[in-house]
């Protein structure tokens, strides 16, 4: 059974088998994502850029750009489980699910003690042996939902289908006859 990165490889390609190099790269971004916030930078080159896309907008909007809207104190229980990750030469991709307590204010939110659950992406690229460029993509309208911020359509329209359900268990009467409506 091929993973979900995996999948794209070309034909014939094993995912298992990598190079030294690539193998170097691999512990390194895993020593980087199980480090605290604060010995992270041990892993990260000191002109290193990230691109963030999902999470891109709450940056934007809170102007809280290149990790600092958000610290160790935003997730204090937080907990990454890595689905997925694969190595190509000078990169490294992985799937992650994040689940903690938000804890602390995240992109200017203050802290609502919510559990969440977030899916994530990140693609590593590394320069002797340290992240020179990183590319993180978030289910940022999962988070805002989970968080209560934006409300979840789905459960609008559950209550919308229960409202409708009760309202259907009573038999109105015929207009003017002054009786009150009886369950059926």
């Amino acid at each position: 059974m091929l993973s979900l990165v995996s999948a794209l490889l070309p034909p014939g390609t094993d995912p298992r088998t990598y190079t030294p190099g690539e193998q170097a790269n691999i512990e390194t971004v895993l020593k980087l994502r199980s480090a605290p916030f604060r010995e992270r930078q041990n892993y990260m080159h000191p002109a290193m850029v990230r691109h963030r896309w999902g999470f891109a907008s709450l940056a934007d909007v809170s102007g809280m750009k290149d990790g600092a809207g958000y610290d160790a104190s935003t997730c204090s229980d937080r907990m990454d489980t890595i689905e997925d990750l694969i190595a190509k030469d000078d990169r490294v991709w992985a799937v992650w699910t994040m689940r903690g307590t938000h804890t602390g204010q995240l992109f200017g939110i203050p802290a609502t003690g919510k559990r969440i659950e977030i899916l994530e992406a990140g693609i590593w690229r590394l320069v002797d042996g340290l992240v020179i460029e990183a590319w993180f993509f978030g289910d940022e309208l999962s988070l805002l939902r989970q968080l209560g911020i934006v409300e979840d359509p789905r459960l609008r329209a559950a209550a919308s289908l229960a409202r409708q359900d009760r309202l259907s268990q009573w038999s109105l009467p015929p207009t003017g006859t002054g009786r009150s409506p009886r369950p059926r």
